[in-house]
């Protein structure tokens, strides 16, 4: 019989931008080319400026349900008859209406947890530009007096009630969720969800180098981008890719870069894109954002790939598509990245932080380019045995057979 599913997913913004977006519309694309009926449920914060001034008033009123929402659902379940609705985001227009609305129909439900939103307020496990644990063992109220959880009184009153209306609803309607890693899995538990209700699924990209047919129109880009990749034999340089922020790790490697005689590529802009960019040693260069494309071939052409945030992360997906062009990373050591990244075998690690440990591991990659190679070759094997559509779509069928069983 042939899964039919809902997949919905509310964006931060008009522009389908960022990690839950990516994944959000490639599962959805990957579902369909294994033959399944999905029927996608789509909204956007960028809604809420149409409002009126009342309804956007009572928004923090409205964090943990909507009946707008909740009656559309409905209505769209009745139509389609699927047997699961998974959801990758549901802040703030959708709300855990769409959960409750599934269930109340006899749907099975799925919540892929892409940050740490239902175990943190703050949603990152990250205060001052530090990790926090503390609301996995203390009081989360802590967020509407601890200033280091947000800079704004208005932020933090947000966070604290979306938090404290949205998991009691959402615990008791979700039926299976998705950790990214294990590393996160163990977080979760700890911060109270059910461990029995968890199931681990990295995120996957389309490979890159592909340059197979495809049925679909998108999967028609992707060979013919695929085509202009090839093997690139003339690797140089380094390549960052990601937001100019804070929590990003960008001012730590463009001062740790001073020490290395090697050119350094920043793709992204951000709030800290005018600062690193004035105080930045001559060998970076700053291209600012550019097309997925445009990433892709800037990352290929690179020796390797620096990733150096200061929090946890979810799945990084510039690591998983530095993998899969055979690019190897250079990762700070925290959260999951031990699972993406092998130290010694796809990529090195370095202390989070620690200048001395980063340079010494990027000047092994810059001094040994069969190194930096091989590296590059495993994290490609590795892409292709663990993070590739196939395997992705067999782990997802898994979870979608528990949640209906």
């Amino acid at each position: 019989m042939k899964l039919k599913a809902i997949v919905a997913h509310n964006f931060y913004g008009d522009r389908a931008a960022g990690g839950e977006a990516t994944v959000f519309e490639q599962e959805t694309e990957l579902l369909r080319l294994n033959g399944c009926d999905v029927t996608t449920f789509e909204r956007s914060n960028s809604e809420i400026s149409r409002w009126s001034p009342w309804k956007k008033a009572t928004l923090p009123f409205r964090l943990g349900r909507s009946d707008e929402i909740y009656r559309e659902v409905v209505e769209l379940i009745k139509e389609k008859r699927p047997q699961i609705l998974h959801a990758h985001n549901y802040k703030y227009v959708l709300t855990p209406s769409i959960f409750k609305a599934a269930k109340d129909c006899g749907v099975k439900t799925v919540l892929t947890l892409h940050n740490y939103r239902l175990i943190c307020p703050g949603g990152q496990l990250r205060r001052e530009n530090e990790i926090c644990e503390e609301c996995l063992r203390k009081n989360p109220t802590r967020i509407f007096w601890r200033r280091g959880c947000a800079s704004k009184m208005s932020t933090r009153i947000l966070q604290g009630l979306l938090y404290f209306e949205t998991k009691k609803e959402i615990l008791e309607n979700v039926d299976v969720f998705v950790a990214l890693t294990e590393f996160s899995k163990r977080r979760f538990v700890e911060g109270g969800l059910p461990e029995e209700r968890i199931w681990v699924k990295p995120n996957f990209i389309f490979d890159p180098l592909d340059r197979g047919a495809s049925d679909s129109k998108r999967g028609e880009e992707r060979s013919e981008a695929g085509l202009a990749f090839g093997e690139n034999e003339k690797r140089t340089g380094a390549i960052f890719v990601g937001r100019l922020s804070s929590e990003k790790g960008i001012r730590f490697l463009t001062e740790a870069w001073r020490g290395l005689d090697f050119p350094l590529t920043v793709v992204g802009d951000g709030p800290e894109g005018e600062a690193v960019r004035r105080n930045a040693p001559a060998n970076v260069r700053f291209v600012g954002g550019k097309t997925r494309d445009e990433v892709l071939k800037l990352t290929q052409s690179a020796r390797f790939l620096v990733f150096p945030s200061i929090c946890y992360e979810g799945f990084p997906m510039t690591i998983l598509e530095a993998a899969a062009l055979g690019t190897p990373a250079l990762a700070s050591r925290l959260g999951g990245r031990a699972e993406m990244t092998i130290d010694g075998e796809t990529g090195l690690l370095f202390e989070s932080r620690n200048v001395d440990d980063f340079r010494r591991a990027a000047r092994r990659l810059i001094g040994d380019p069969d190194f930096c190679r091989r590296l590059g070759e495993n994290a490609r094997r590795r892409y292709e045995r663990l993070y590739s559509p196939q395997k992705n779509f067999e782990t997802l069928m898994k979870i979608y057979r528990a949640a209906l069983d």
